[in-house]
């Protein structure tokens, strides 16, 4: 357990370092899969008892569980797909199973970020945002440079830049095709 620890921490304090030992690991699609198991785990056990503890509110249901860990392992899939393609495009050099393994590496590592999701949201409400929401935007920041720093490791590229730009914008098309996925499947607001 403190060896796992210890790779989580490195993967805050030496982000490309963290990469490079997980793609030398070598994990396979299973222990990937288990990754991304683990990481909405870990979200889920911090959303329920933050839920239970604070706001005393009802847990989610089982099929409603059920639905966000299927929107997960698709956007792990897609997220997998499009970075190895993109990257591949732009001249990098990792592999699928390199991707997958980074993206699955990002996933846990980023999952012990929920408290600062949860407690920055709670900080919201019908008056406005307390100071606690800045939590938020400084969670979504380290998780973004964390996932540009193992691509571009996995990738091969030098500079972090460009990644994170591809990274945000690609957040940012994937976000709009879920919102149109979303209201052409759930219809439009009465």
């Amino acid at each position: 357990m403190q060896a796992f620890a210890a790779n989580v921490l490195e993967a805050y304090y030496a982000p490309r370092a963290s990469a490079r030992r997980i793609i030398a690991a070598g994990p396979d699609p299973q222990e990937c899969f288990l990754m991304v198991v683990l990481a909405f785990a870990v979200q889920a056990l911090v959303g329920d008892a933050w839920l239970l503890m604070v706001e005393g509110g009802r847990l989610p249901g089982l099929g409603a569980r059920a639905f966000e860990f299927m929107l997960q392992v698709l956007l792990f899939v897609i997220l997998v797909a499009g970075v190895h393609g993109i990257g591949r495009r732009f001249g990098g050099t990792a592999n699928q199973p390199e991707v997958a393994a980074v993206v699955a590496w990002h996933y846990l590592v980023t999952a012990f970020l929920a408290p600062l999701n949860v407690i920055g949201m709670s900080a919201v409400d019908s008056e406005g945002a307390g100071p606690a929401f800045l939590l938020t935007p400084i969670s979504v920041a380290i998780s973004i440079w964390l996932f540009a720093s193992f691509v571009a490791e996995a990738h091969g590229f030098r500079r972090i830049g460009g990644v994170i730009l591809a990274s945000v914008g690609g957040f940012a098309a994937l976000g709009f095709l879920a919102m149109l996925a979303f209201g052409l499947f759930a219809g439009a607001p009465r």
